[in-house]
């Protein structure tokens, strides 16, 4: 989506088909799925009347935070980019990899993912890129990772981020800028979407993106997207690994509903898989990376192809898999989650406004 923005102004890699624009903004929500916003209608009456208008867009898989801006930062999906998941194991040097906030002088981000971003192909064009979002993220490894050329505008509240990107736009230079909300996501982990928190915060949400887009100055586009959507998950509903007897099991990372098991080598894979698929039942797929490849969820050439797992579970209810060996213990008490296959995290809004409304 970011690339056929900067599409929209260049006239190259418009794959979505955007109407011509001088500046781009799109506004990325973590966390905030179509199915999620169709759910608090009421709370978010003017961004629900944009959803009506327009159709919903997959995003990829895993459904988790790391894969899917990375994706949208270098516009590859995660089998081209390398980042496929929240956590991997690095079989190499026996350590757990965070592949969100985990980037270190000697794990560097432009080691591991080595696509030019968006921001890059603007600034060759160019074409002026900004990202505007918390100043915590101005410096951090992820940013690096996938707006490595771009002015980084730090903006603390709604307010201040909206009237940096009004400054933005209200310049002569033609301009591509990525806006971001991660507060609905840190809520839906700690309270849920069904809660008040996360419905006051929505609603805050939708006043500001309409204040925004009911005035735009001429010739701006703007889209409104996220990067997965939310699953709530009660404690009833946690299935705990560890109690079950795994033999060679070395290492269990990525999300609770998309858990990454690794083995010692020589392990029988194939016995591992149908025990586990029989203790978990249907409410979760235990697959290979070989079977995700045959059924298209991973593709056939796949960078960093090391650190992926030997085998996947991947929740298809409203479970979530947790090993409290290797789990934060705070991470059980999470109860908004994500990076499974169901709608509810696939589907996200493609919401259009200004010269991509006509």
């Amino acid at each position: 989506m970011f690339i056929s923005a900067l599409g929209s102004i260049s006239g190259k890699s418009n794959r979505l088909g955007l109407a011509r624009a001088s500046k781009a903004l799109v506004i990325l929500v973590d966390g905030l799925g179509a199915d999620n916003l169709r759910a608090a209608g009421g709370h978010a009456p003017f961004l629900n009347a944009a959803l009506s208008r327009s159709k919903s867009i997959n995003t990829v898989f895993p459904s988790t935070t790391a894969a899917a801006i990375t994706s949208f930062g270098v516009g590859a999906p995660p089998s081209a980019h390398g980042v496929f998941g929240y956590s991997v194991w690095d079989r190499e040097n026996l350590v757990t990899r965070n592949l969100l906030t985990g980037w270190t002088a000697d794990f560097a981000p432009e080691k591991f993912q080595s696509m030019p971003s968006v921001s890059e192909m603007a600034k060759q064009l160019g074409i002026r890129s900004f990202t505007v979002g918390p100043g915590e993220y101005a410096e951090s490894g992820f940013t690096r990772l996938n707006m490595a050329a771009a002015e980084y505008v730090p903006a603390r509240s709604f307010d201040d981020r909206m009237d940096s990107v009004k400054n933005i736009l209200s310049t002569k230079q033609d301009s591509i800028t990525y806006l971001y909300f991660p507060e609905l996501d840190s809520l839906a982990h700690s309270h849920g979407v069904a809660s008040m928190e996360w419905l006051n915060k929505l609603e805050e949400l939708d006043q500001a993106i309409k204040t925004l887009v009911v005035n735009l100055p001429n010739g701006v586009g703007v889209l409104v997207t996220a990067d997965h959507g939310i699953v709530d998950v009660s404690r009833a509903d946690q299935f705990l690994l560890d109690e079950l007897a795994i033999p060679g099991l070395i290492s269990v990372t990525g999300d609770p509903r998309n858990s990454f098991l690794y083995f010692e080598p020589g392990i029988d894979l194939a016995r591992q898989k149908s025990l586990l698929a029989e203790a978990l039942g249907e409410s979760f797929v235990v697959a290979t990376p070989h079977e995700l490849q045959s059924k298209g969820w991973l593709e056939k050439s796949i960078e960093n192809e090391a650190f992926l797992p030997d085998i996947f579970v991947i929740s298809v209810g409203k479970n979530a898999c947790y090993h409290r060996k290797f789990a934060k213990p705070q991470s059980l008490r999470m109860i908004g989650q994500h990076g499974g296959i169901s709608q509810t995290e696939l589907s996200v809004p493609f919401l259009k406004f200004g010269v991509y409304a006509t």
